[in-house]
Order: C-alpha cells, then sequence, then structure tokens
C-alpha cells in the first residue's frame, strides 16, 4: 500500500469467477494474486502499488461480494470487499462479458452503488466479438457505460487506463515516488513481468526495513496472529483450515523500524496436495514469500501438543534458505500451566527442530493479543544479528583458540592445521575456514567450531554457515615470493 496519501487507490470488485484477480495481475504487470479457473479463490485484499503507466494508484484485489460458496466464509470476505471499497477512490466493477447477465450482478450493483465511490463497469472475458456482444446484456442493469476487455489477453487494458486517468485526474506528488515505466506500445499487450524492486544493501543500518514471512501449518492461527500485530481485521480469520490461499502483504512502522509483514497460506504435506490446485499455487506463493523475507516467523500450535515431522519440515525449509528464524508457540492461552510449563515445552521445540536450536522460542496468544508485540523485538533482534560482519582480526582469534583448545583429527598422521579464517556474508553469517585437509573435519568439528563461535557472538535466531577450503597453489606461491 502507498504511503502517499496524494496517489489514488483503485479496487477492484465483482462477483466469483468474473476475473477480478486476471485483472488485478494485468494491470499491476506480474502475476501478483493467486488465478485459478474456478470460484473463491481469492479472500483476502492484496494491495499493489501500480507505476507502471502514466500515473501511480494503489490497486486493490478482493473476494467475492456476492458468491462466495463457502459460506462460513463469505460475510467475512464480503466485508473485506465493502471495506476496500470504501478507501476507494475510485471502484472497477468487474462482470463476465462471456456468458452475459446473471441473476447475481443486480446485487453486485446494488453494493456498488450504496458505496458511492465513482465506478467503472467493464465486462471481462471479452476475446471474442460475439462475447462483445453478449456483454451488452449487462446495460440492462441500467449502467450507462460499460468496457469490455480481456484481462487474460490484455486487451482493452488501455480503454480501462483512459478513464481510470479521467476519474483520478492529474495526481500531485509532493513525495517521492518510484520511477514511472510508461505505457506504450502499438497494441494493448501489457508485458506479464516487470523487474523485481531492487534488494535493499545488507549494511544499510539498523533502520532499514526488515521483511517477514508467517509460515506455518494450516489453522495454527497465522492470520489471527498477523491482526494482532496491525491492530486491525486484515486478514480474514476462521477455524476452517486453508482459509488464507494468498501471500498477503502488510505494511507496520514501530518504534522508528519498517515491517513487511507477509501471511502465507499454510503449509501441508506434499503428498496432500494434488496438482493443479489451488493450494498447490498457495504453497508455491509461500515458498517464494519465503525466499524473500529477512526473517521467518514459524507458528506452532500449542494446543497439538509436541510439534509433529511436518512442522519440522517447514522449520527445515527456512534453515535451508538460511533465513533469520523465530518460532512462536501460538494458543498458549489454551494449555494449563505449571511453573515449569513453558520451559518444558521450549526444550521439546528444540528437541524436534535440533537443527534450528538457535531460534527464540516467543510464547503467544494470537485470540487475545498477549505477547504478540514482543515477536516484533525478537525479529529486529534476529534480524540485526544477521547483518554483523566480524573483522577478519577477530574471525582469525576465535578460530584460533578454537584449533588450540581442541585440535582436529590427525589425518594419515599429519595434524590438520588452521592457516587462516574470515566472514565471508552475511544473512545467514558465512566463514571460509583455510586448513591444510578441509576434506578430513568431521561433521562434530564443525558443530565444534560452530558452538564456540556462538559463545563469542551468539548470532541469535541464525545459522552458523561454516565452509571448509584448502588455500589454492596461487595463494602458496604468492606468499612463498613475498
Amino acid at each position: 500500500m502507498s504511503s502517499n496519501p496524494n496517489v489514488p487507490t483503485v479496487c477492484i470488485v465483482g462477483r466469483t469467477n468474473v476475473g477480478k484477480s486476471t485483472l488485478f495481475n494485468a494491470l499491476a504487470g506480474r502475476r501478483k494474486a493467486v488465478v485459478k479457473d474456478q470460484p473463491g479463490v481469492t479472500r483476502d485484499r492484496c494491495y499493489e502499488l501500480v507505476t507502471r503507466f502514466d500515473f501511480p494508484f494503489t490497486l486493490i484485489d478482493t473476494g467475492a461480494l456476492v458468491g462466495e460458496e463457502d459460506i462460513a466464509l463469505h460475510e467475512s470476505v464480503r466485508q473485506q470487499s465493502e471495506l476496500a471499497m470504501r478507501q476507494s477512490d475510485v471502484v472497477v466493477a468487474v462482470f463476465d462479458g462471456l456468458h452475459g447477465l446473471h441473476p447475481l450482478d443486480s446485487e453486485v450493483l446494488d453494493l456498488v452503488r450504496q458505496i458511492g465511490k465513482p465506478t467503472i463497469f467493464v465486462a471481462n472475458k471479452c476475446e471474442k466479438p460475439s462475447a462483445a456482444m453478449t456483454a451488452t446484456e449487462l446495460y440492462g442493469l441500467g449502467i450507462e457505460e460499460i468496457i469490455p476487455l480481456s484481462a487474460a489477453h490484455r486487451r482493452g487494458i488501455r480503454d480501462l487506463i483512459a478513464k481510470l486517468k479521467e476519474l483520478v485526474g492529474p495526481v500531485d506528488m509532493d513525495a517521492e515516488m518510484p520511477a514511472v515505466e510508461e505505457f506504450s506500445g502499438e497494441d494493448d499487450a501489457v508485458p506479464e513481468v516487470l523487474p523485481e524492486a531492487p534488494i535493499a544493501d545488507e549494511e544499510a543500518g539498523p533502520a532499514m526495513r526488515i521483511n517477514i514471512s508467517i509460515i506455518g501449518k494450516p489453522n495454527v492461527g497465522k492470520s489471527t496472529f498477523v491482526n494482532r500485530l496491525l491492530g486491525e481485521e486484515r486478514m480474514i480469520c476462521s477455524p476452517i483450515a486453508g482459509t488464507t490461499r494468498d501471500s498477503i502483504k502488510s505494511e507496520l512502522s514501530r518504534e522508528g523500524r519498517q515491517f513487511e509483514i507477509v501471511d502465507t497460506a499454510g503449509l501441508r504435506k506434499k503428498a496432500g496436495v494434488r496438482d493443479g490446485s489451488v493450494e498447490r499455487f498457495s504453497n508455491i506463493r509461500t515458498l517464494r514469500s519465503l525466499a524473500q523475507s529477512d526473517v521467518a516467523v514459524f507458528l506452532l500450535d500449542a494446543a497439538e501438543g509436541i510439534p509433529t515431522e511436518q512442522d519440522a519440515r517447514i522449520v527445515g525449509l527456512a534453515h535451508e534458505k538460511g533465513k533469520s528464524l523465530v518460532i512462536v508457540v501460538n494458543k498458549w492461552d489454551l494449555i494449563e500451566k505449571e511453573p515449569r510449563t513453558a520451559e518444558a515445552y521450549r526444550q521439546a521445540v528444540r528437541s524436534v527442530f535440533k537443527f534450528a536450536a538457535y531460534a527464540p522460542v516467543v510464547f503467544v496468544s494470537a485470540l487475545t493479543g498477549q505477547r504478540c508485540l514482543s515477536v516484533l523485538d525478537s525479529v529486529i533482534e534476529v534480524a540485526d544479528a544477521a547483518r554483523v560482519r566480524l573483522s577478519t582480526s577477530e574471525v582469525n582469534k576465535v578460530f584460533t583458540d578454537a584449533f588450540a583448545a581442541k585440535p582436529p583429527p590427525v589425518y594419515r598422521g599429519n595434524p590438520v592445521k588452521l592457516l587462516y579464517a574470515t566472514q565471508v556474508a552475511t544473512k545467514p553469517p558465512t566463514f571460509a575456514v583455510f586448513v591444510n585437509y578441509p576434506e578430513r573435519l568431521p561433521f562434530n568439528y564443525e558443530r565444534y567450531l560452530k558452538n564456540t563461535l556462538r559463545r563469542s557472538i551468539p548470532f541469535v535466531g541464525n545459522d552458523i554457515r561454516i565452509l571448509f577450503r584448502r588455500r589454492s597453489r596461487l595463494t602458496n606461491n604468492r606468499r612463498r615470493a613475498a
């Protein structure tokens, strides 16, 4: 969402399966929202700042105003859509031009008119001239102008943009905005993929934005937890597993720090997810969000007892990608407690996640809000720790002392000697250790070196990676020449 109040907000609404998310992606210029040819895929609001035309605007994709098949979620989805319309300067109401007038279209029109915002009416799926003719049935609703387009084929987009510009007028930009990519070309084709935003410099200092992905199994309370952090009902919450289907970004500012929080769909075992299903697409988005994040916040359901094998797999994904990690035990209010209940559960968590014993464990109740904001303190701590860079002299001293205190096993009668060590990367902290026989250092010795390093610099919430290397012949020759 744009932080500039002068940037107009445009909301896309309609009944189920009319192509709202496809139109959202066409305007955004990339596959931002999950799209599938079945009703009810989109549920939460999805925001995107669009700067690819000759004026910027914030675009909102919404769930269905009417026609949501899941009755239990219908009211929540509708409330989110109505809230998005109230936040908007212009509403784009989407109808199905291919199949013509639908009984629910009049209900959509009534809801849009109740909001009273300037509205553009479009008939989607008009790839063929016959569909454009069928779309004229929509004039029977009393609509004065309908723009026929095909979001999937990027046709008619320029007509929609021209109408949108006419309604919002010139945008007075007082604050600095990203460079605008002007729309040009001989036809209405819109590029499918635009370059991603540049990655922030890892040495940008403590005030840099922290990108957080909220991950976990379905129905552990991720969306409720995000709502507590934001202080508003931004995400749709329900006891139904799989309510969240897309990765939804939200921005938060707290105590001078900026956060981008991504609520992701729950991850189940791969064997339980059908290829081509909405859940499969949701899982891909979750993994992409994890890859793009700085910190992974993994949620556990305390009411389920000891973490499961699937929990370990999800934490393992964050560990393998080298992400800073915070483990959050949710629904702690449901647990009967004794003096050492929390410590016993913490040890159980670390026993299951032995490979990620470095991660802090925080106990919260997303339902009541208890300790939810303290998770952000842990996020800041692990994000800052990931960017710590030690001087080569500091690294050499730590490893020299470690080799002296506990020498590695002898190889063929020859000792394994440390030549030198240096830190080669951050996020995660990575060290190159040069020795004469790197292939002979066992895993348990690597673990010993990591533990020794942590006693000097904890690197809270971050894996430490050590790369054992043999000094190259070129380096040896240069040292002899010197």
